[in-house]
């Protein structure tokens, strides 16, 4: 099932009333729903993630809650007692998250329900989601959204097992295909397009603005290239750049960090190439002030590549209307996706095994949540109406044959019961519709007066039944 598929409507009939049970959903914007200038709207940064959660907790439909925020996508997954109150909800939450003028028009547009959602995070998590296929970096990025979630107290059961299970197939996509092996990152991504568009031998300077992980990856790529031209870096925060020469990078001897981040406008106008990855909210280059140093240089006639995979982004889009002067986003990597892509879909189908193997097990663990207590408790309601019968005939097996009658009436009524739970016990088991399973087990509860079935995700206290896994092997 390729991106856009699940980006074009694996969502369910928004129409239909599924009652009161609880719904697994996703609800947000990612690269292929939204262009850059949308996504960057909504994106929530890492120091904003508890608020913006806490936030979600808040709201009456939604029980549990995790945040994904990426480069590629802001997307809330949720579970929620009313599916077209909770999404609603969601959608409120987004229009909170970005305080511009026009947030009516604008909206999350990438919705998907129950087993989509499980599909669509392994997919995440494989990298098979990503706009750079296989792209290493979003396992710890959900990785970080399962922890901080977990911090606020917003993830529950099934967001949970759900968390795990994905990070479990990115983990075994890496380690057992060869799209694991090939991994590659946004950061890598850069410098290849940045090689596409500007001959090394064109490169006479180089500047990374930035000191996170996709900074240091851009870095690391650019001073494994055989020049001789410098690589400045520079970063509000100096004390970050202060490690760099103990990391051991290859060509480090090519690595400037005499500039300050004040001097920033100089060296992207005189650099061949500027790559900036920082987490700040705002532009870090604007149109009026690095014209002003372009038109200070002997060479203004000079190529100038700026490439900007910060989202939201650090450089103002108008710099790309400078001559002589290359723009490019997180968005742009594209035309190095889009290279080798029958090299690529034959790396996707190793994956893609592994993916649905974990679905399979998401899916028999939600199902063994519903199937095991239903067929426990409806033994246990039996069982005891079966000793209660036999309590009331035993005052009348008290002389010596009675123990033999009680054998065998011992014998006769637990061959009834497995014969009455046989067939009930084997449809639940053989059900592969979650929604379908629920609606049954409701029924047989509804019929047998048998406590009402906790759902998933719900905020409600177990009461402290232990559930005897042997009493439904019958």
């Amino acid at each position: 099932m390729s991106p856009s598929q699940l980006a074009e409507g694996l969502t369910g009939d928004p129409d239909v009333d599924f009652g009161t049970m609880n719904h697994l959903v996703v609800c947000g914007l990612n690269y292929h729903s939204a262009p850059i200038a949308i996504r960057e709207r909504f994106t929530i940064p890492d120091s904003c993630v508890k608020h913006a959660l806490e936030a979600l907790s808040r709201y009456p439909h939604l029980v549990e809650s995790a945040i994904l925020s990426t480069c590629n996508r802001t997307e809330v997954y949720a579970v929620v007692t009313d599916l077209h109150a909770g999404l609603k909800e969601i959608e409120s939450f987004y229009q909170s998250v970005q305080g511009i003028s026009d947030h009516q028009s604008l909206k999350p547009n990438f919705k998907l329900l129950r087993e989509d959602v499980a599909l669509h995070l392994m997919r995440v998590a494989a990298g098979l989601d990503s706009m750079v296929l296989g792209e290493g970096q979003i396992m710890a990025q959900v990785k970080e959204a399962h922890r901080k979630a977990q911090e606020a107290g917003t993830v529950g059961t099934v967001l949970d097992q759900l968390f795990k299970l994905a990070l479990s197939c990115g983990k075994r996509v890496r380690s057992e295909t060869t799209l694991g092996k090939r991994a590659v990152s946004v950061s890598s991504a850069a410098v290849e397009l940045a090689k596409d568009l500007l001959p090394l031998a064109e490169i006479e300077s180089s500047t990374v603005i930035g000191a996170g992980n996709m900074a240091k990856l851009c870095l690391k790529h650019l001073l494994r290239d055989k020049t001789k031209s410098t690589v400045n870096v520079i970063n509000r925060s100096k004390e970050k750049l202060s490690v760099l020469p103990d990391e051991q990078l290859k060509g480090i001897e090519r690595l400037c960090l005499d500039q300050t981040f004040e001097n920033r406008y100089a060296l992207a106008a005189s650099s061949s190439l500027t790559i900036v990855a920082t987490s700040a909210p705002s532009f870090l280059l604007k149109k009026e002030e690095f014209l002003q140093e372009r038109e200070k240089l002997k060479d203004n006639n000079s190529k100038c590549l700026i490439i900007d995979i910060s989202v939201p982004r650090n450089v103002d889009p108008a710099i790309g209307e400078i001559d002589n002067v290359t723009l490019k986003h997180a968005d742009d990597l594209s035309e190095v996706v889009t290279k080798n892509m029958a090299e690529r879909e034959a790396l996707v189908a190793e994956a893609e095994t592994i993916v649905f193997e974990s679905l399979d097990e998401f899916h028999n663990w939600q199902r063994s949540r519903i199937v095991v207590p239903t067929i426990a408790g409806l033994r246990e309601k039996i069982e005891a109406i079966r000793m209660e019968e036999i309590s009331k005939g035993a005052s009348g097996m008290a002389r010596p044959s009675g123990c033999r009658q009680k054998e065998e009436a011992e014998a006769v009524s637990r061959a009834i019961v497995n014969q009455i739970l046989h067939h009930p016990t084997v449809q639940l088991k053989a059900t592969k519709d979650y929604q379908v399973l629920k609606q049954q087990a409701e029924a047989l509860r509804t019929l047998f007066n048998l406590d009402p079935l906790d759902e998933p995700g719900s905020t409600k206290r177990h009461r402290g039944k232990r559930v005897d896994h042997n009493l439904v092997k019958h």
